[in-house]
């Protein structure tokens, strides 16, 4: 019998687990997974049964980032770049990176890299905020036009986050036609693609506004998956 995934089907949780769902299909007792830009958790807070069944459910995980301070459950970490993965071809059956796309100079890089180390048949998952959404596209223009410390204090009214957690953003990959041409053009074939809606307002204080602009712009994040040609 298949194990059942503790899904909780909460709105605040629906684009964590969807996103979770998507890795999920493609685990199994002798999968190799790479999550490239790992942080210190997979998934966000008050998650931790998913977070512990997908590691469970993989042979082999490793995490990997620039800066490494631990992580809750992975246990194999590798400080490394995604511009030169420390790794050989065929490496991995998956490789994931959530929130990492929208930080890359480089996206056709990374993406070049990644579809190196996958074997043939492996599938990448990305999740990444969607730029056609009202909230991330004025931070893409606050980290044009406003100074880094005005910026810095708009992110934290909103993020718990460290100041020193907080990544300076580019959004080069981060519409679906950017994205899927980016994929397709390392050979790589799109086998799911979703936009995933705003679940709550950014900013408490604005709320009411907020919602307004979520009617007009509803989708926040994109979750894409694509498999490596045999």
């Amino acid at each position: 019998m298949t194990a059942v995934k503790p899904i909780t089907g909460a709105r605040w949780a629906a684009q964590s687990e969807s996103y979770a769902n998507l890795i999920a299909e493609h685990l199994n007792p002798q999968s190799r997974w790479l999550d490239s830009g790992c942080g210190e958790r997979i998934l966000e807070g008050n998650l931790d049964p998913l977070e512990d069944w997908l590691v469970q459910h993989c042979g082999v995980v490793i995490g990997m980032d620039i800066r490494l301070t631990g992580h809750r459950n992975i246990k194999q970490l590798v400080c490394g770049s995604l511009y030169g993965l420390p790794f050989a071809d065929s490496s991995f059956d998956l490789v994931t990176c959530s929130m990492v796309m929208e930080h890359l100079d480089q996206p056709e890089r990374a993406v070049a890299e990644i579809t190196r180390v996958l074997a043939p048949g492996g599938a990448v998952v990305i999740n990444t905020p969607n730029l056609w959404n009202y909230g991330v596209m004025a931070n893409a223009a606050a980290t044009k036009l406003l100074p880094a410390k005005w910026r810095l204090r708009l992110i934290q009214s909103s993020d718990a986050r460290e100041p020193d957690e907080i990544f300076p953003v580019r959004y080069r990959a981060n519409t679906f036609r950017r994205l899927i041409k980016l994929l397709s053009a390392n050979g790589l074939k799109v086998h799911q693609a979703f936009k995933l809606p705003q679940q709550s307002p950014f900013f408490p204080r604005t709320a009411k506004l907020e919602r307004l602009l979520v009617k007009m712009t509803p989708n926040s994040r994109l979750l894409v998956c694509a498999h490596k040609q045999d």
